[in-house]
């Protein structure tokens, strides 16, 4: 088996902060240190299984453990990069099956396995997403451990991509950018409802990627885009030639995101200079941010490259200068004004300037790509054609 990098770069974040183990129970830090792209539920699986996947990290080299419902076996145990797996029963067909005893057997048993709780120890957990039936079980059953927050060590981990980790996200962008292209296709004339235009987008990302997709964002047209919607279509709404479409699109392709947005006008007539100078702006406050993003560079200095570049045009920024991406679709550190982060080689952000005329108004506009950080400077990814 290949090496786990990112389960190794855990590993010492993990031993940073005095952890023995750690038992990961978020959608993203699961992802990220097994390998298998742990679903986004919803529907008959969300309602039958107890508790999320999770995976059991000794942070010395002993046997990593993917902890899995039966619903889902198949498929992770086709994906996962851990030592093993474990698995519980959560559907049958001939006899109820009781699965709440089921993950908690299934929980006892892989950590008296490892041999939690025979000495003090301490147990790193993600507190926003330990599920108290395990925190119960841990607190009763195993009084010597500590437990201790994981999310820190975890974001640390994450803050450097690996070539892996770099790769996946350069396809997320490829499937992104596929979406973009439908949209222009889908903006060349007026008269279309804003239903089709997404169900053509969304057709075009799930082609590329050859798998069905979990996609979130927006697209509005017309005098929603002068406002920041979130979510904000898209709805029975049928496009005027002039209009202006916005669409930010966020779909999880392998496990890792891509977050992208567009604005450009509909019908194929030219733009007003008001729209002109709004969408010209928003262009050219990303190319600000991305020119600050090189190493030894603040996080901060970005945001304040996008709100200089508004402001020479008359405008205000509209909201934060963007996010590092990965497993999870917004990840420290962000664009903001008071973040102090240095920016350093092998991160990957979004950036998405934007500036909104108002409620009163009718005009505003979003560009957004993601970049790779690197020594020469930034590696723009989904490069699609701006509207402006």
């Amino acid at each position: 088996m290949p090496a786990n990098q990112e389960l190794e770069r855990a590993r010492v974040e993990l031993k940073r902060i005095g952890a023995d183990f750690a038992l990961l129970s978020t959608n993203e830090n699961v992802t990220y240190v097994s390998h298998w792209a742990v679903p986004v539920e919803f529907g008959a699986f969300a309602a039958m299984r107890y508790e999320p996947p999770m995976a059991f990290i000794p942070v010395d080299d002993s046997a990593s453990t993917l902890l899995v419902g039966d619903n889902q076996a198949a498929h992770a145990q086709a994906a996962h990069a851990l030592d093993a797996m474990h698995v519980h029963p959560v559907f049958a067909l001939e006899e109820r099956v009781p699965a709440r005893e089921n993950f908690l057997n299934a929980l006892r048993e892989v950590l008296r396995g490892a041999g939690v709780g025979s000495l003090r120890m301490k147990l790193a957990v993600e507190e926003k997403m330990l599920p108290l039936v395990a925190a119960r079980l841990l607190m009763t059953e195993f009084p010597n451990l500590e437990l201790i927050e994981a999310g820190p060590a975890l974001a640390a981990a994450r803050l450097i991509k690996t070539d892996r980790e770099l790769d996946l996200l350069r396809f997320a962008a490829e499937v992104n950018q596929a979406g973009h292209e439908e949209l222009t296709r889908q903006c060349r004339e007026a008269g279309r409802d804003e239903f089709a235009m997404w169900s053509a987008v969304q057709s075009a990302m799930e082609s590329k990627a050859g798998a069905p997709l979990f996609i979130f964002g927006e697209l509005v047209t017309g005098k929603r885009v002068g406002v920041v919607n979130v979510p904000g279509g898209p709805l029975h709404v049928i496009t005027q030639p002039g209009d202006l479409a916005l669409m930010d699109s966020s779909p999880r392709v392998n496990g890792y995101w891509s977050d992208t947005t567009n604005t450009q006008v509909i019908g194929g007539v030219e733009p007003t200079e008001k729209q002109r100078r709004y969408g010209t702006a928003a262009r050219e406050a990303f190319y600000a941010a991305a020119d600050m993003l090189r190493p030894g560079r603040r996080a901060h200095e970005a945001f304040d490259a996008a709100k200089a570049t508004f402001a020479k045009y008359g405008l205000q920024i509209g909201h934060y200068g963007g996010h590092q991406i990965g497993v999870a679709v917004n990840e420290d550190p962000r664009l903001v004004p008071y973040e102090q982060a240095v920016v350093q080689a092998g991160m990957v952000f979004s950036i998405e300037p934007g500036s909104y005329e108002g409620a009163a108004g009718d005009t505003g506009a979003r560009m957004e790509k993601s970049v790779i950080v690197h020594d020469s400077g930034p590696e723009i990814l989904c490069d699609f054609r701006w509207g402006f």
